[in-house]
């Protein structure tokens, strides 16, 4: 009898041990979503960019592009602070395949659509693996809380048939219900 007693005392204070200590809990928003108008040429993947979070290609039009996201919360933590995507778009062309031969940057272009700041320009430099020049369209988008980085890339010689598609790519970002 004893026993039994103790079991169901057990397990009254189990179930009602919550009530004697309330934690409180704090909401974390994270992720977001977005989307690109894509042309229908290219198809998802992976492998091109370790860091990325969209990856697409066409390997009929040897052309490649990957997105890299970074958050303003996130950036700030670590103490990189940037206040437009010019500022941005500066930090990161400096390095930017800097050691690559031949490499030539176009002056970026500012402008803004839809709530979002684009910095976008074009760089090329010769490959000396493939032994030819690589075109890059770079696009930096900034929305409120992210920088967005559109890189696509392909043969010099094989931009003119897509460079409008990727320049169009790279300022076509909408942030759909954001924290």
């Amino acid at each position: 009898m004893f026993k039994n007693i103790l079991i169901a005392a057990s397990f009254i204070l189990m179930t009602n041990s919550s009530s004697f200590a309330q934690t409180t809990f704090n909401t974390v928003k994270t992720g977001h979503t977005v989307s690109f108008s894509v042309p229908d040429y290219m198809s998802r993947t992976t492998g091109i960019n370790d860091v990325s979070f969209l990856q697409f290609k066409s390997i009929p039009k040897d052309v490649y592009t990957f997105m890299i996201e970074d958050s303003k919360v996130e950036l700030d933590i670590v103490e990189m602070k940037f206040n437009t995507a010019m500022d941005f778009y500066e930090f990161f062309i400096k390095d930017f395949l800097i050691s690559e031969k031949k490499r030539k940057v176009n002056t970026p272009v500012s402008f803004s659509k839809d709530d979002v700041n684009y910095v976008q320009t074009e760089l090329t430099y010769y490959d000396k693996d493939s032994k030819f020049e690589i075109y890059y369209n770079i696009t930096i988008a900034e929305t409120a809380g992210y920088f967005y980085q559109i890189l696509s890339y392909t043969s010099e010689e094989n931009s003119v048939n897509v460079k409008a598609d990727l320049t169009a790519l790279g300022s076509s970002l909408k942030e759909i219900n954001c924290p």
